[in-house]
């Protein structure tokens, strides 16, 4: 039954474009199907079918990646069969395109003497536009060649229903947005950190600033590029792979207990980071209470974010047991 469950949690994953409403019904459609065929395997075989048996029955219907591609609409550039094949390939290539023009846009910030951030944030969004439209021309143009000749099979033809990914949350896929968002604010506090930016200069004037860490906050280091590194990570998967399972939820819920410890550390710490502005010579420090106040705004979306996580595990458990 538990394998029945997570193969209709990956087709309805698959059906993310389609209505919420209309997502479920489609689920507990298949869903009864599928126990209706379990019902009749079992009265062939005169037993309760094993695993093997249902990930043979379940492997006959098809991937659940194909079996989406069914309830979509008609396509004409690209076959039903190959469509749901199709989106995911175009929307691994266009996150490449944008995490590579980004990376260029950044070194090309940090090699400069006199870095225009407006300027790089515009070569960012007119390197990933010209890109995406590059990338969805040859990806589209490949699968419309393939067309009928390559089959869902030829792809996905030794998949095993066992190897699922066991998907929580019924199905609901992670916001790409969110983890868009995640990868950026986690990348440039760890390129901030480590000094990867040079001191924001103006040259015409002479009194440009730089950001200014404490010895306090300059010693915790290690442990917050540890942190920060495990985090960018995270923020990668989910958006390749955006749904939840059991093993990213504990090991995202780990990661945010750590900065909870972290954010607990931070809080203790005097004045920690202030801003000096250079020929001006004068120096301004960030006060022990707008600190404070920083670290525990952060420090409560962070409890959000693991008490979500928690809800999930717990919601995954219960479904694991009224399934089995």
């Amino acid at each position: 039954m538990e394998l029945i469950q997570r193969y209709v949690d990956n087709v309805k994953n698959y059906l993310h474009s389609l209505p919420a409403a209309k997502r479920e019904d489609i689920g507990n459609e298949l869903l009864a199907d599928l126990q209706d065929a379990r019902d009749e395997l079992e009265q062939t075989l005169g037993h309760a079918p094993n695993e093997s048996e249902v990930a043979a029955l379940l492997k006959r219907r098809g991937h659940p990646m194909q079996v989406a591609a069914g309830y979509h609409p008609r396509r004409t550039l690209v076959s039903d069969a190959l469509f749901p094949l199709y989106v995911q390939v175009l929307k691994w290539v266009l996150l490449v395109i944008a995490v590579v023009n980004g990376a260029v846009a950044v070194l090309g910030l940090v090699n400069h003497p006199d870095p225009q951030f407006i300027a790089a944030a515009i070569g960012w969004l007119t390197g990933t536009f010209n890109g995406g439209i590059h990338g969805f021309a040859w990806v589209t143009l490949g699968f419309y060649l393939a067309g009928e000749g390559m089959s869902f099979g030829d792809v996905f033809g030794k998949w095993d229903p066992r190897r699922l990914p066991g998907i929580t949350d019924s199905g609901q896929r992670i916001g790409a947005f969110d983890s868009l968002v995640e990868l950026v604010v986690t990348l440039l506090a760890l390129a901030w950190l480590n000094d990867a930016f040079p001191a924001v200069t103006q040259s015409d004037a002479g009194n440009g600033f730089s950001l200014v860490l404490s010895t306090y906050l300059q010693a915790m280091l290690p442990w917050l590029n540890l942190a920060l590194a495990a985090s960018v990570l995270m923020a990668l998967d989910k958006l390749f792979f955006p749904y939840w399972t059991r093993s990213k939820l504990i090991v995202d819920g780990l990661i945010n207990a750590i900065w909870l410890l972290l954010c607990a550390w931070l809080f203790t710490l005097p004045a920690s980071l202030g801003i000096h502005w250079g020929d001006a010579g004068v120096y301004w420090e960030m006060s022990t209470g707008h600190w404070r106040g920083v670290i525990a705004i952060i420090f409560l979306i962070t409890a959000w974010d693991l008490i979500r996580n928690l809800q999930r595990l717990w919601t995954s458990r219960t479904r694991r047991l009224v399934n089995a």
